[in-house]
């Protein structure tokens, strides 16, 4: 490079392009995507004490758990969701999941991270673990969007990242079934790897990263299953997006 690209360098800096839209961008509270895309998230800053999900409409909740964690309490100790599945949001979000865009990692980490921060930081959390997929379907979209998130977590955390579990049981898309059906569809869907051994995770604090909470049964089943089975202490949620609560 010559010294007149150098000085050009200096004096007019290339700028970043947003992740989301495209666009250039001078500065951004989140590195890889605008204020402007930012400003169109629909971020969660109340909603149920317990599964962290907006409830519609909020005046009925008054900081009270939402109908649903009222009607049965998830095992998870409190779940937590940066912004709601609706909108702009949901489709950069999709385009992560289904897009092939495994560089919108790092900014949804990095959100993550604020939230983290803001609800997570003091509940003494030992190890970071993913939400598994099952191996037909990791190979067939080329990576578990999950596990880049919960990675990119650790590494801004410090804490242990543990890729401890695997989904055993190729279930049917979930959001094409019922609460109920969910349910019965996730028995028996996780496992260990056959090389972990549980003893390090007895008694610990787990902090479970996945893109998104829909109904919150995949959020119960793994919590049941990292209690039960690896006997942690306490199970904790965080997610990108989350499914309103809608009271009728």
């Amino acid at each position: 490079m010559g010294l007149i690209e150098i000085l050009k360098d200096l004096v007019y800096p290339e700028k970043a392009v947003c992740l989301a839209c495209g666009r250039k961008y001078d500065h951004s509270e989140i590195e890889g995507i605008c204020d402007r895309c930012l400003t169109r998230f629909s971020f969660i800053t109340e909603g149920c004490p317990i599964c962290g999900r907006e409830v519609i409409p909020a005046t009925l909740i008054a900081g009270e758990p939402c109908p649903e964690c009222r009607a049965e309490r998830p095992p998870f100790k409190l779940a937590r969701s940066v912004f709601s599945y609706s909108g702009y949001a949901r489709e950069i979000l999709l385009e992560f999941k289904y897009g092939h865009r495994p560089d919108l990692a790092k900014p949804f980490a990095d959100l993550l991270y604020l939230y983290y921060a803001e609800y997570l930081a003091d509940k003494e959390i030992d190890f970071i673990i993913p939400v598994p997929m099952h191996g037909e379907r990791k190979n067939y979209r080329g990576y578990n969007q999950a596990e880049r998130l919960a990675a990119q977590l650790s590494q801004k955390t410090k804490l242990e990242y543990k890729d401890i579990l695997q989904r055993v049981k190729n279930s049917l898309p979930l959001y094409t079934l019922t609460k109920k059906a969910r349910k019965l569809e996730l028995e028996g869907a996780f496992a260990l790897k056959e090389e972990i051994k549980t003893d390090i995770f007895r008694g610990q604090n787990i902090l479970v990263i996945d893109d998104i909470i829909t109904t919150g049964t995949t959020a119960a089943e793994i919590s049941h299953f990292i209690l039960e089975i690896m006997q942690a202490e306490n199970v904790y949620i965080l997610t990108t997006a989350s499914v309103p609560v809608k009271v009728m």
